[in-house]
């Protein structure tokens, strides 16, 4: 007798798609004064679209004061993850998920700014930040964040004749400004001399520990604020719209 012969019929397994990848991924750092608030910028682009009620998280920004809950998104792209993100402190964990009727695109950046509050006490920051997605590889945010300043005040408020007279003592790496009571003028004193900054504002400074030029010219202080960098000695002051630079030697 002949017989037919069976064939088994395999299964046939669906293609593998493979995990997406953030082309862009980076953190920028608002103010880094303790206890102020910290506007943070987030730009993101994924490899490819993310749908709406899929999320990404942003993992290790520890060591803010802000507690656990929803954190109010702004900029262009708060849209997409409907102006709003989960945050849980203990982690400084953000999850962010994309809004109904919303993509988070490949092809361009999307940008968003959220707001921590800085340490209370100085600190060196967190780095090591990731960001994650639904079959996606972890991304690695490189950079320095949280990290704190300390602030004072201009303490000598006299009047020109007598700012000038005075040869105060500068601590190490610091120097002396005060306030002219009767010209509306700053004075710094470099050590040996005093240089006068008249910048027609009456408002009283404040004067942050010091960070490299790059890192001052790029951020937007308290109006007012004034920094001295450790790459070039000189003196910054922020007038709420722009930097100024006081070169102490000339």
């Amino acid at each position: 007798m002949f017989v037919l012969p069976t064939f088994g019929l395999g299964v046939i397994a669906s293609p593998t798609v493979p995990p997406g990848t953030f082309d862009t991924a980076t953190l920028v750092n608002g103010n880094n004064v303790k206890n102020f608030e910290n506007t943070i910028t987030f730009t993101v682009q994924p490899s490819r679209d993310i749908d709406a009620g899929d999320s990404i998280t942003l993992a290790g920004l520890t060591g803010s004061q802000t507690a656990d809950g929803s954190l109010t998104l702004s900029g262009a792209g708060a849209s997409v993850f409907g102006g709003i993100g989960s945050w849980t402190q203990s982690t400084g964990t953000l999850v962010l998920t994309v809004d109904t009727g919303q993509t988070l695109s490949t092809g361009s950046n999307t940008v968003i700014t959220f707001n921590l509050t800085n340490p209370a006490t100085l600190s060196s920051g967190v780095s090591g930040v990731t960001l994650d997605g639904p079959n996606f590889t972890q991304a690695s945010i490189s950079g320095t964040f949280l990290n704190t300043v300390d602030l004072f005040n201009v303490t000598t408020r006299d009047t020109e004749a007598n700012i000038l007279a005075s040869t105060p003592f500068n601590p190490s790496g610091e120097v002396n400004i005060a306030l002219g009571t009767d010209t509306g003028y700053y004075y710094i004193y470099d050590g040996s001399a005093w240089y006068i900054y008249n910048n027609d504002v009456s408002d009283p400074v404040i004067i942050t520990a010091t960070n490299t030029e790059a890192t001052i010219l790029a951020s937007t202080p308290t109006a007012y604020t004034i920094e001295q960098a450790t790459d070039t000695d000189d003196l910054y002051l922020y007038d709420g719209t722009a930097w100024y630079i006081f070169n102490n030697d000339s």
